[in-house]
Parts: C-alpha cells; sequence; structure tokens
C-alpha cells in the first residue's frame, strides 16, 4: 500500500475533529500547511485561510488546479464517532474534511513521481458555505492566475461507493435567497375589520408564489421556490402590522432567474395590494449555477470509465461556489459517492457520515482526471 492510502484516513479523522466556520478555518489552515510542508512543498498563504501549493513536472507543459473546500457547519455532532468534533456547535456535515483529505493524499501522490509535464496547482479554499463564498477571494487572490483547467469533487452520502455523478452543462443550480417585507395596519384581534393583517398576508403571498413555477413558468423550466420561515405577530389579541417572509430560489439559468425574480416581485405587491397594504421585496443573488464544460468532462470520464461506474444525474438544485472557478476556467465538477453502509443521513445533518472507503477512490479519479490532461489526451 502506497504512503498516501496509509495517511488518507488519518488525515480525514484529524481535520473531522477540528472544523471551523468559513473565513475562520485557523487550525484547518494550520494542520494543511503542516502537512504540505512535511511533504517538501511550498505553501501560499491566500485569501486570509486559503492554502495553495504547485507540484511541478519534470518537463514543460500546461497547469491543471484541483480545489477543496475546508469550512464546516454551525451544527452540533450528533455521530457518536471516536474522532467526532472537538469544537463544540460546529461540524463537519458535508463531506469537506474528505475533500481535503483527498486532495492533501493527491499531493502526497503527486511529490512521489514529478513524471508529468507541466504542473498541479491543489488548492483549499475557505468558506464555501457562507456566501458569498469564498472562491470570488481565492480567484482575486491569483489561485487562477495561468491555470488551463480546474477540477473539482464533491463526496455525494446519497450514491454508492464506487460511483461518479457527472454531466455537461448545468450539474448545480443559482442558489439566491429573498426577503419579503409586508406593512400593513395593526389593532386589536377582535376588530380585524380595522386592520390590514399583515400575517395573512402573508400567508396569502406565500400561497400565491407556489403558482409560480406551476403557472408562470414554460414546463420545461427547472426551478424551486422554497419559503423557509414567516415572522410576525407579538401575542395572541393583537393583529400585526408588519411581517416577513423569507426564502430561497433554484433555478438553472439566468433567464428562469431574471423571470422568477420579476414574478415574485409582482406577487408579493399585487397580493398584498389587495388587502390594502404594501410589499417590499429584497432578492439576493447567491451562488451562480455551475456549469460543467463539455469538453473537459468527456476527457475525465474516458479516464475514469473503467475504474468507476460513471452516471449522468439530474441536476442538483443546491449551490456550491465552485460555479466562479467555471465561469473562469474550463473544468469539471462532479459528485463521487460516498454511502455508508449502515444508515444514510442527508448532507447537513448532524449524523451525517461518510463512507471513507470511497476516499482512495478519490484520489485515484482526481489523479486520473490530472494525468490524462497533462499529457494532452
Amino acid at each position: 500500500m502506497a504512503n498516501w492510502e496509509d495517511h488518507i484516513i488519518t488525515y480525514r479523522r484529524d481535520l473531522h475533529q477540528i472544523p471551523e466556520l468559513g473565513f475562520n478555518e485557523r487550525k484547518t489552515s494550520g494542520y494543511l500547511t503542516e502537512t504540505l510542508q512535511r511533504l517538501g512543498l511550498n505553501t501560499v498563504q491566500i485569501a486570509d485561510t486559503g492554502v495553495m501549493v504547485d507540484i511541478v513536472g519534470n518537463r514543460p507543459g500546461k497547469t491543471i488546479a484541483v480545489r477543496a473546500d475546508m469550512d464546516g457547519l454551525p451544527i452540533e455532532e450528533e455521530t457518536g464517532l471516536p474522532f467526532r468534533s472537538q469544537h463544540a456547535g460546529v461540524m463537519h456535515a458535508c463531506g469537506h474534511d474528505g475533500h481535503m483529505a483527498i486532495a492533501l493524499a493527491l499531493a502526497e501522490r503527486l511529490t512521489t513521481d514529478h513524471n508529468f509535464p507541466g504542473r498541479v496547482r491543489i488548492f483549499f479554499q475557505p468558506a464555501e458555505e457562507r456566501p458569498p463564498g469564498g472562491a470570488p477571494g481565492m480567484i482575486e487572490g491569483g489561485c487562477l492566475e495561468g491555470v488551463d483547467e480546474v477540477l473539482g469533487l464533491h463526496l455525494w452520502a446519497n450514491d454508492p461507493v464506487g460511483t461518479v455523478g457527472i454531466r455537461a452543462g448545468a450539474l448545480m443550480a443559482n442558489a439566491d435567497q429573498f426577503t419579503i417585507r409586508i406593512q400593513g395596519k395593526g389593532g386589536h384581534g377582535s376588530e380585524p375589520a380595522d386592520t390590514k393583517d399583515a400575517v395573512l398576508i402573508a400567508s396569502m403571498i406565500v400561497v400565491n408564489l407556489q403558482t409560480i413555477v406551476s403557472r408562470r413558468l414554460n414546463a420545461f423550466d427547472t426551478a424551486v421556490i422554497s419559503c423557509g420561515a414567516i415572522r410576525g405577530g407579538s401575542t395572541f389579541n393583537i393583529i400585526a402590522e408588519t411581517a416577513e417572509i423569507i426564502g430561497t430560489v433554484r433555478t438553472l439559468s439566468q433567464q428562469v432567474q431574471d423571470k422568477i425574480i420579476d414574478e415574485i416581485n409582482h406577487m408579493a405587491k399585487t397580493t398584498a395590494q389587495l388587502y390594502g397594504a404594501n410589499a417590499i421585496l429584497t432578492y439576493q443573488r447567491g451562488y451562480p449555477a455551475v456549469i460543467n464544460h463539455r469538453e473537459s468532462v468527456e476527457r475525465l470520464e474516458q479516464a475514469i470509465v473503467d475504474i468507476v461506474d460513471v452516471f449522468h444525474p439530474d441536476p442538483a438544485m443546491g449551490g456550491e461556489d465552485f460555479a466562479y472557478y467555471l465561469r473562469e476556467k474550463p473544468g469539471t465538477f462532479f459528485f463521487l459517492g460516498c454511502r455508508p453502509v449502515n444508515e444514510t443521513f442527508p448532507h447537513h445533518s448532524p449524523h451525517f457520515q461518510i463512507n471513507e472507503t470511497a476516499l482512495p477512490l478519490g484520489v485515484e479519479v482526481l489523479h486520473r482526471g490530472v494525468s490524462r490532461f497533462l499529457q494532452g489526451y
């Protein structure tokens, strides 16, 4: 067994115990830097807590980059694992510990044999989970300078070990947030006719928003509108003067995104006006859609088809700031199956776990993808 295969589980479990929130990954950054320097690599600090290294081959060639995200989530871990989080209220509940372990093992593997053309850049990015995300700062810091292609992966607990989900075009969605504030007229709960009930109006807006996808979009357009909370009122016998709706929108194209913004604004204002109140929409565009480049996808698929079961999933409606890299450079983002042997819990659950047997496979997939690109196939 190669050294990197021996070490990859240690990397993952060490990192799992020290999760940190976005832009605060100090211990994580220190662990990565120390490990990479122990491999003889020169590390660069980037975007505050980010870390970057270049591994240079023995002859000239192109440059390909591999990204791993670093941050944990504000969740109290409930897995009962012996290597559970040592940081109260913070957990690696999305697989980022595994992403970093794979990238560290890939770096270790590449340093044992420099018999390749060009250069492999591996960078560890802060704050994927925290909009506006760490990717813009990494790009501003120069992580893509001189890079010809970029690869990234996400451990995917819904899919079994031995699978890779990959597709050209849209793989993940635009991930946006919105707030609708309703200004009505408050009053006594016994005299509703003298009020403009903001909670009632908010409820009607929530119901009406659900008709946008079903009645205002083309049947072949894909979108999700979800209202996560209504806030309004103070006690049982006072009709609320104000209320607030917060929610998210997921789309796969800017055209559909733009249309939904217009429709939400129209629906909120006209519904509120129907009851004599006003509504104001605040809309925040989040991470753009992850759009994979066809030539890169096809090259990677050809490199790995004999070692994994490659499939082409429908787009996931989650968001990922890897999208920013794909706006700048050709590349591919893919899902690596890591379904646990026993019960599977969703990403961002306090019970979330991965199947660690997927980690060496992730190294092999990336190594093959990197090698095939640099060799010019």
